[in-house]
Parts: C-alpha cells; structure tokens; sequence
C-alpha cells in the first residue's frame, strides 16, 4: 500500500502541473526515468473510456540499499524479491470513481496447479503474478506498476515527513517501530518501520490497516498546495518516483496523466480502501490466508464492473463494532465467518444457535438494528452477504450492533 502512494502521488502531481513549462518538464523527467517491462499476459481495453484496472505491486527488493541502511532499517539479509504489497485498483468507466483492495501476501492461490502464498508467485516476474491474479479470482488486468523500498524511502524523504495518528503506543523489534500514542510527524525511516510492522492479533491485516492509513496521509501530503508550488521540491518527488517505479510497456507517463486529469477530484476527495476478506488455515504446515468465497466474490464482482466498493469503514470504527453470530447448528461455518470478521477488526459475540425464525438457510442474512444501518453495510462489505430488517420479535444481544445468522454458504 504505501508504494501506491507514491504511483498516485506522481500521476496527481503531474497532471496537478499538466501546463505550461514545468508540466511539460515534469513530464518528460517522469518519462525518461521509468523502467518498463513486457507483460504479456495483460487484458486489453476494448476502448479509451472503458473501465480500468490495475496492478500496483511494492517489491521487498533490497537493491539498491546499504548493509548499513539494511541493519539500521532491521531489513535482514534477504536477496530476491517477492510482492512485500499487492494492490488491486478499479477505475470506473465514467472517471467517477477509483476503488483500491489490498491482496494479503498469504492469501492462497493455485499457480501452476500447486498451492501457494500470493507474494510467492512474485519469484516468477510481473506476468506470472497477473496471470495467477486473474485465473484465481477473475479480475481483469490493464496495467502493472512496481515499486521497491528505496522509492518509498526517497519520497518520504522528499516530503520531509507524514504526520500519522496512533490510538494506542506501537512497539515492534522486528519492523523498528516504536511510537507513543497521539499524532506525530515520521521521517521515511520511522514511515517505513511503522508500514511493515505486523503487530497485533491479525498479523498481516494489522499491517495492511497501517498501510492505508499511511496512503491516506500521504496522498494528502501530496496534493498539498506547498508541495505543488515549491518547483525544485515538486521536480525532486517526481524523479525520486519515476527513478523507482517499473511498469508494464503500454503504460507511460502520458497514459497515466490522462487518467490522472480525469481522477483528480475522486482522489482528492478520498479513496475508498478495503482488503479480501479471508480467513487463516494451515495447510500442509503452511499458514495460509483463504479468500472467504461469499465476500470475495462479491467484492471482485463490484471491481469487475468498475462501480464502488460498498463502505467497509475505517479500522477504528470496526473494532468499535460487535457482531452478533447467530450459527443455526452451522458450528464451523460460523467459525470462519468469526475469523474473516475479526481478522478486519470486527469484535464478534457468539450468540449460539439462535431461533428458529433466524435460520439463514442456504444464504448468510445480515440484521440491521435501529440506529446501525453503516455498521450493517460494514458487515456486508466483508461478507457480501444480503441486509434486512431484524424481525420485531426478536431480540438482539444487548452489546450487539449487528446480527449475522450464518447460512450453508459459509461452509463452501
């Protein structure tokens, strides 16, 4: 996710500049700085205003960098690369919208009939990773851009630093982050321990979570109006960018302008960001994530089309959100739709078989309370599961703010 940031922040910086002689400077910079790569296995656009998909991918490649900034950033000594971010991007057909979901590393996926972990299929370059995206989970792929660790560290640098919110104090050996809770400005250094830290219960979630609250913050750092006006700044972001950047041989700077002309308001006025829903299994003594079908599905379907996510909420506003599960004698199925629900931050109440007049049947019913109805679309984001009324018979959990009665679907 935070190598996002910086893809969008050139698109947005250049077409915020598009005229006059710095913009056509910016651009040619931009374009002779890129690296470019074939990528065969990439979908055609049948049309300029189709809806457009990308791949967005930050690499844990070392290159480039120090033993002395590997020790001093507790980047070990890995050599390769595999996919460190994997972001899917969806642009309407109309401009009118833009929607981001994060692929966890871990996610499963079959590559060349074997089960493997989605940043593991990265080994096999650009197109093994697209194709393995779109035979898995249908989604179709227009573009790819990479980015490594040392362009995230160059445009923080850039920047100056990221001013990035903590609700509680975050310590973690083997990222370096150690933070109070409260606001605070972070250097690239301290941005970069905060990003790759995975501590919590949910491991890579709780990473992805700080990932996008660090691209929200730095989109707003660079759509800023001192960085657009401070030239020699705007002229260093975009080479420090470009220079780090490696797309796909159709996708050049001029391409990504002219969709940036045209998404600039969308951005500006926020992304919606939102992660597979899944669940942890261990297989053949391997620790997986498992795309949890219902949701996935109907969250890929929405990308597909190119129309908006159905708000997830902020992670904050989740773990202020408990779920009552309702099993109907389904005991496993409700099992992993308590995982998938915990796993993006949902507190989860388990409310035993529940009555009879609650049986989801064959499809996950999600209630809707008085006064909860975001809570509700929350849940449903997630689970991609129907919202109706909760019946006035019946009577929620007191703690409750949403009801889930799980249905066959979940054991698929």
């Amino acid at each position: 996710m935070r190598r996002l940031a910086t893809v969008l922040g050139v698109v947005v910086l250049v077409a915020g500049t598009g005229l006059g002689t710095t913009g056509v400077l910016l651009l040619r910079q931009a374009e002779a700085s890129l690296t470019r790569v074939p990528v065969p296995e990439l979908d055609e656009a049948a049309a300029p205003s189709d809806a457009r998909h990308f791949l967005i991918v930050g690499s844990d490649s070392r290159d480039g960098l120090s033993d002395e900034q590997r020790s001093r950033l507790t980047l070990g000594q890995f050599e390769g690369q595999r996919s460190d971010t994997v972001i899917y991007v969806s642009i309407s057909e109309d401009r009118s919208t833009v929607s981001l979901v994060s692929l966890p590393r871990d996610l499963l996926v079959i590559d060349g009939g074997r089960q493997r972990k989605l940043t593991e299929t990265y080994a096999g370059g650009p197109d093994r990773l697209v194709s393995v995206i779109q035979q898995n989970f249908g989604l179709p792929v227009n573009h790819y851009a990479e980015i490594s660790l040392g362009g995230f560290i160059s445009v923080v640098e850039t920047l100056g630093s990221v001013e990035l919110c903590l609700d509680a104090p975050l310590v973690d050996r083997k990222s370096g982050a150690e933070f109070e809770a409260g606001c605070q400005q972070m250097d690239a250094e301290e941005a970069l321990s905060f990003v790759r830290s995975r501590r919590g219960n949910f491991g890579d979630y709780e990473r992805i979570a700080r990932q996008q609250q660090f691209l929200r913050a730095t989109l707003r750092e660079m759509i800023d109006a001192q960085v657009l006006t401070d030239v020699p700044r705007l002229f260093r972001l975009v080479e420090n960018v470009a220079s780090n950047v490696t797309t796909d041989e159709n996708l050049g700077v001029g391409e990504m302008r002219a969709v940036a002309q045209e998404m600039r308001q969308v951005v500006s006025a926020g992304v919606p960001m939102a992660t597979v829903p899944a669940f942890p299994r261990r297989i053949d003594g391997a620790d997986f994530m498992v795309a949890y079908r219902p949701g996935a599905e109907a969250m890929f379907d929405r990308l597909r089309q190119g129309v908006p996510l159905l708000d997830s909420g902020d992670r904050p506003d989740r773990e202020e959100t408990p779920v009552a599960l309702i099993s109907g004698g389904r005991t496993a199925a409700a099992g992993t739709v308590g995982s998938v629900l915990q796993f993006v931050g949902f507190g989860v109440i388990a409310a035993g078989s529940g009555d009879a007049s609650l049986d989801a049947g064959t499809t996950t019913t999600i209630y809707r309370l008085p006064g909860h109805e975001d809570e509700a679309e929350w849940v449903a984001s997630f689970l991609g599961a129907p919202i109706v009324d909760l019946p006035a018979t019946v009577t929620a959990p007191e703690a409750a703010k949403v009801l889930v009665a799980v249905g066959d679907d979940a054991s698929l």
